[in-house]
């Protein structure tokens, strides 16, 4: 599992905590804060300030202890079978309703329901997104927006999950006939041509987050939007198997979910500065070309091609 979690305070205290919690059962879990700062604990182990999985590092304090336990329990929180505590009796006893229905443009659909009061309010009440995959009979929870109590009072707590699947793959590489070697030559030409074809000019001024781009991944499929970035998160991966690096990054929004996937070639993080330096903290405006992946439902990808464009008679070029 994989979740990312922010807590704002409430009541006027200041001192938001965000981050990034991945689970693997019976193996090791891991808390990557926003300073870039990660602590990992394998399974019958302690806490440790690690950037290998718990693999090495610094044994945690005892203070610091206790705050990566309650971050892990603020994640597990929507998740657990606790039943509710009504602490205002007035509102009479709590009501489950749902609030919003919507299918997205890939024909998924999304349910909002609302952890209300017979006699509500009007103030903030918990709300559960569950996403059911039109191909699936099953919905699974995505995200979580609500007030809950924490050893410093009352804080607002959201937070996106998403989960992967442990498959068996077996590699088999055939003999190439003399066909499939023709077949291989023309895609390799092909892909050659892909990639020192021109890009298009982004699609507007407009800046993107990566909610609307989730939303609107079909119809942006394959073209250039704005992407304004906090920082990037983590460490990164070659998802794309190309080279480029691949990071999960947090944009400037605010929205209910700020985080999506970013793939920067190496020539872009130096420029940027951003290659040997472990807060990589923004705000910076990048333009990514939106990736889809079409053999699986996932979200899609940018794939950062430029900080600055110059767009004469139609034709666009992106530097760094």
């Amino acid at each position: 599992m994989i979740a990312y979690m922010t807590l704002e305070p409430l009541e006027g205290k200041s001192g938001s905590t965000e981050c990034r919690y991945d689970r693997y059962p019976g193996k090791v879990e891991r808390i990557q804060l926003s300073n870039g700062v990660s602590y990992a604990r394998k399974q019958g182990k302690k806490w440790l300030e690690s950037n290998d999985w718990g693999e090495s590092g610094k044994p945690v304090k005892k203070d610091r202890v206790a705050r990566l336990d309650d971050l892990v329990f603020y994640v597990d929180l929507p998740l657990g079978n606790e039943k509710p505590e009504a602490r205002d009796k007035s509102q009479g006893g709590i009501v489950v309703r749902l609030v919003d229905q919507t299918t997205t443009s890939d024909g998924d659909e999304e349910f909002v329901f609302e952890q209300g009061r017979e006699n509500q309010t009007g103030l903030n009440y918990p709300r559960y997104t569950f996403l059911k995959y039109k191909n699936t009979g099953d919905a699974i929870l995505y995200k979580f927006s609500g007030p809950i109590y924490t050893r410093d009072g009352k804080a607002e707590l959201n937070v996106q999950y998403g989960l992967m699947i442990a498959v068996k793959m077996e590699m088999v590489t055939p003999t190439p006939s003399a066909s499939d070697s023709n077949a291989s030559d023309a895609k390799s030409a092909d892909a050659t041509n892909e990639k020192s074809a021109p890009l298009p000019p982004p699609v507007s001024d407009k800046i993107y987050t990566f909610q609307e781009i989730a939303k609107q991944k079909a119809e942006l499929k394959d073209k250039i939007v704005k992407i304004e970035i906090t920082y990037l998160l983590g460490d990164p991966s070659d998802l794309l198997g190309n080279g480029t690096q691949r990071y999960i990054v947090k944009d400037t929004s605010n929205g209910p979910a700020p985080y999506g996937q970013v793939a920067f070639p190496r020539e872009g993080l130096e420029k940027m500065g951003l290659a040997n330096d472990p807060h990589r903290e923004g705000p910076f405006t990048v333009y990514a070309r939106v990736h889809v992946f079409p053999e699986k439902k996932a979200a899609a990808i940018c794939v950062a091609v430029g900080t600055h464009v110059t767009v004469e008679n139609g034709k666009a070029t992106y530097s760094w």
